[in-house]
């Protein structure tokens, strides 16, 4: 590719990359409110006023969790597609910063792209955890310990994919790094 071409490549996934974020922020910031006030109203107001009361023979706090869960789990649904498109464009925005600078080819932006994207998956998914564990584990201890193994272990697939993602370039820098560092007296 000529400098033009890849100055046009950066300069269109830099364009995509602002519009996207510019147009999901938004919604993404008033879901997340919503959530954090479910939350905060379920965790500090109704579960502790709830504490020893029985509806049809079924402990109340036990109920409210099962239904916070259920009213945190349709707003993260709602928003899981706008969070995903958010990462995707800071992903590309934060490529095309980091790479732009050392004329780096679009196929390496798309490697630093993929990375990007999978570290901020391991992070959302993380805070989403942190959302629903108080509730999970109010309903049943071992819940919340099945959704962190199945967590743990999607988190390590996710970081190999991620590794593999930049492979080439952490290749490609150490080679040079090994040639210039072995080349000095």
């Amino acid at each position: 590719m000529s400098s033009e071409e890849v100055e046009g490549y950066y300069e269109k996934v830099r364009s995509e990359s602002r519009e996207t974020i510019a147009s999901v922020l938004p919604r993404i910031i008033l879901d997340v409110s919503a959530a954090i006030l479910i939350w905060l109203f379920g965790r500090l107001v109704f579960v502790p006023i709830a504490e020893g009361i029985y509806f049809l023979g079924y402990p109340l706090p036990q109920l409210l969790n099962f239904i916070l869960i259920v009213a945190l789990a349709v707003i993260v649904f709602r928003m899981i597609f706008d969070v995903r498109r958010l990462i995707e464009g800071l992903a590309g925005f934060a490529a095309c910063e980091i790479g732009a600078p050392y004329d780096v080819s679009p196929e390496e932006v798309e490697h630093y792209r993929t990375a990007l994207r999978g570290v901020f998956d391991i992070i959302v998914v993380s805070l989403i955890y942190m959302l629903f564990v108080d509730f999970l584990s109010r309903i049943h201890v071992a819940l919340s310990g099945v959704a962190l193994l199945a967590i743990v272990v999607w988190a390590i697939y996710k970081i190999w994919r991620v590794v593999q993602a930049v492979s080439e370039e952490i290749r490609r820098y150490t080679t040079a790094w090994a040639k210039k560092a072995l080349s000095k007296p």
